[in-house]
């Protein structure tokens, strides 16, 4: 059979502390999401198993007892849960199941939080008639050794680690210094010694992983130094310690989140990003694998290093992994918008590890997040599944690779769609207009912003858990009618406000059939058609729709079709318009189709039903992971101060953590002129140039989020020479809300920030913005960093309306004081 398993994958999930959702919430931060995160954070699928005929899932709740379910095949039926266990002694928040491991016939199951967190390992046999499981032996943790977070099994002996030690992945780690080694005495197990390594301490998040071949026992570390991580390898039967193994790509993170050990003495060990003990919300880099062995001389060295296929900064590659046979599984749980991934790799003649096929559940979420492989079939689960409830999923080896045979859940019903905050106001259509007078219009705080009109989500198609997205405007060259184009997560709405106190929802285009509804929606205009793409939401593409259809609809609401459809992506996260030369540019594009890296995907939409693919540009070093991946950008054909790029059309891309500008003037060989980074970079994600582009205005959307910068932050960057930008100023405001998309009209910025809602700035003299009056569509609460109210704006129609789009809330329609609309 070549290589078989001997190494178990651990993956740090949750204490009773709350830590499966604080490293859960923290991952969706990072991805700039508003993805529904539910109450149990998809607990089952935490620890899995097959053992025989049936397959094992463990579910370790914080608000329940934990429990193992037994899954059996059904020759008609198909996969069906026929039972569950619990440890007998078991309480709320125990997290038994935390493990599944099946050893000679035995099942023994991890229950990290039992006790107050000493922890327990629970041992099941099975009644070869009835096939019922039942508890033989427990082995108990205690004040000095907390156990039952990792595991290695032989028939007569257990070695196990913490999960105090690792309290949750983003949080600091505390206790963790050593292993305890259990031996069986009898029908009784026995604490015979421990494992450590001089210098291991508490922060390290030693034993967070464990894994041993014949000869070697090998321990995480990923909290080393700084959150780099480190494998430290211990020789059999003494243990004594051996070598230490860090990598040296150092943009690797947390290496030993996973270890698998081979058969041929070598060791693969994950480094999936997520930085223990470091800023919660700072965005992690993409995940890598770690293969290490030793040289003829004995001194371990570092073989290879594997990655996934990632676009965006971050995909948990190397968090779950699992090999059997020649083949070895790495999970990316966090690829295509956090539906994940699995990878099999097969060697070539060189000994180079290549991808031989791919695993996916389609609809699924942080798929790959454990692993179990047999000669037949193969064990995934994905832990925010069936609507955060959490699913596995069982594959089976054919001929033609890999097919999906069942879907496995545990039949607690799932929460119902989260009902978008809105901070406690009206969801009711406003009666008129309302002025800003003593700091209110209407229900909102204001200052200098008057409230034309507000549609709720639910009058303007939004159903139960619907949110809206971006916002974009046109106005009818004919008639002069003006038009709101809202992105919902699961459509577009358009509405007339061409009589701004009394708005007219016209009808709704839905996303295209088969892709899923997403929190992103994005739309800009060329030549009276609206081009709309959506991220994260499957097969999508982009759609083409013919505003001219709004003129005249008589019944409403109407449900329109696109006109024309491009399938040259997928999914992406925005789409970026030069109505100069009818080009249009899909970035961080994903899930098929040509990611172009996740940068720019030109097409040529100057024939608007028929757009045509144009080229890729990746700006290469930049993006996070480096492939050019941009999240947003603005192109333009250039008439700055730069003579030398006169008449060019120039890209300006914030691309997660760097301004990238380049030349696309030629299709065919697009130019990087520059990048820049600036102190303290987050998630670099939207920007606009002055009208004279000699300034670009720029946010990033984390940084009020990681602590570091308190205050609404805006870079403001000197293009005087477009091949060496300058960082003028960073203006922070009094506000501490995160900010999301500006724009840029005459001397006037326009920002939608959140919490804060619409606020608005003087930028005459260009590096000291000055407030001028701001509108909160989202006025519950303190105006915090976090993913609530205003997604972006939109002030270029020629009577001076406002529209802004509000997730949980709506449209507004408003106007400055300053302006007689």
């Amino acid at each position: 059979m070549g290589r078989v398993l001997r190494g178990y994958r651990i993956c740090n999930v949750p204490n009773k502390h709350n830590s499966m959702k604080r490293f859960l919430l923290a991952t969706l931060f990072l991805a700039s999401t508003m993805l529904p995160v539910y109450a149990q954070m998809g607990s089952f699928g935490i620890g899995a198993a097959i053992a025989e005929d049936v397959v094992l899932v463990g579910q370790g709740k914080e608000d329940d007892v934990g429990k193992v379910f037994i899954f059996t095949q059904d020759p008609d039926e198909g996969w069906q849960r026929t039972g569950e266990f619990s440890a007998s002694d078991g309480h709320e928040g125990d997290l038994f199941g935390y493990f599944v491991k099946v050893h000679e016939g035995l099942v023994y199951v991890g229950a990290p939080s039992m006790e107050a967190g000493e922890g327990a390992i629970y041992i099941f046999g099975r009644d070869a008639e009835t096939g019922e499981f039942a508890e033989m032996g427990t082995i108990m943790g205690s004040a000095e050794d907390h156990i039952g977070g990792s595991a290695v099994i032989t028939a007569e002996m257990v070695i196990t680690g913490s999960l105090t030690g690792a309290s949750h992945l983003t949080g600091s780690l505390t206790g963790a210094s050593h292993l305890s080694v259990f031996e069986r005495n009898g029908d009784a197990w026995e604490r015979t010694g421990a494992v450590s390594a001089e210098g291991v301490d508490g922060e390290s998040g030693f034993g967070m992983s464990v894994a041993m071949d014949d000869d070697r026992l090998y321990v995480g570390a990923p909290g080393a130094h700084d959150g780099a991580g480190a494998v430290h390898v211990f020789s059999r039967p003494d243990y004594t310690h051996e070598a230490m193994l860090t990598a040296s790509d150092s943009t690797l993170a947390a290496l030993g989140v996973s270890l698998l050990a081979m058969n041929d003495g070598t060791v693969f060990a994950g480094a999936p990003g997520i930085r223990p003990n470091s800023r919660a919300m700072a965005p992690p880099p993409t995940g890598g694998a770690v293969q290490f062995g030793r040289g003829e001389d004995g001194t371990w060295m570092e073989l290879s290093t594997m990655t996934g296929n990632s676009d965006s900064q971050f995909d948990l590659y190397g968090f779950g992994m699992a090999a059997y046979g020649d083949r070895l599984y790495v999970g990316a749980a966090l690829e295509n918008q956090f539906q994940g991934v699995v990878y099999e790799y097969a060697q070539d003649e060189m000994g180079a590890w290549m991808v031989h096929d791919t695993l996916a559940a389609e609809g699924s979420q942080f798929f790959g997040m454990l692993l179990h492989i047999g000669a037949a079939q193969a064990l995934v689960t994905a832990p925010l599944s069936n609507r955060g409830v959490g699913s596995a999923y069982v594959f089976t080896s054919t001929e033609d690779g890999w097919a999906l045979e069942g879907t496995l859940e545990s039949g607690e019903e799932p929460p119902p769609p989260p009902v978008p905050e809105t901070a406690g106001i009206d969801m009711v259509p406003s009666e008129g207009p309302s002025d800003c007078a003593d700091s209110l219009a209407w229900q909102f705080g204001c200052s200098q912003v008057d409230l034309l009109a507000f549609l709720p989500l639910q009058s303007v198609g939004g159903s139960e858990g619907v949110t809206a997205s971006d916002i974009w405007g046109w106005t009818d060259p004919e008639t002069g009618s003006e038009y709101a184009l809202l992105g919902r997560s699961d459509g577009t709405a358009f509405v007339d406000i061409t009589d701004p106190a009394n708005p007219v929802y016209l009808g709704s285009l839905a996303m295209t059939e088969g892709a899923r509804s997403a929190p992103w929606r994005d739309i800009k205009v060329y030549s009276d058609h609206a081009f709309i793409v959506a991220d994260g939401a499957g097969s999508h593409g982009m759609q083409v729709f013919d505003l001219t259809q709004l003129r005249g609809v008589e019944e409403m609401p109407a449900i329109f079709e696109a006109t024309a459809r491009y399938d040259g992506i997928h999914s992406a996260h925005n789409i970026v318009i030069n109505e100069d030369t009818g080009f249009a540019y899909a970035v961080g594009s994903n899930m098929g189709g040509e990611t172009c890296g996740g940068g720019l995907h030109m097409i040529n939409i100057q024939d608007p039903l028929n757009p045509t693919f144009a080229g890729c540009f990746s700006h290469e070093g930049t993006g996070g992971s480096g492939t050019g991946y941009s999240h947003d950008a603005q192109c333009v054909t250039y008439h700055g101060p730069d003579a030398e790029h006169a008449n060019k059309e120039i890209c300006l891309g914030s691309n997660a953590n760097a301004l990238s500008i380049a030349d696309v003037t030629d299709k065919d060989n697009p130019v990087a002129l520059s990048s820049a980074d600036y102190p303290k970079v987050s998630y670099t994600h939207q920007g606009w140039l002055t009208d004279d582009h000699r300034f670009f205005y720029m946010n990033d959307e984390l940084d009020e989020l990681s602590g570091e910068i308190v205050g609404t932050r805006t870079l403001i960057w000197d293009l005087a020479d477009l091949d060496d930008p300058l960082l003028v100023s960073e203006y922070l405001s009094d506000n501490k809300s995160s900010d999301h998309n500006l724009y840029i009209m005459g001397d006037v910025m326009y920002q939608s920030n959140y919490k804060s809602g619409l606020r608005i700035f003087d930028i005459s003299d260009r590096v000291n913005p000055v407030l001028m009056g701001f509108f909160d569509t989202f006025p519950g609460g303190e105006d915090s960093p976090g993913f609530n109210g205003s997604w972006s704006n939109y002030p270029y129609f020629e009577s001076g309306s406002i529209i802004v789009s509000s997730m949980g809330e709506g449209l507004f329609v408003l106007k400055r004081q300053s302006l007689d609309i």
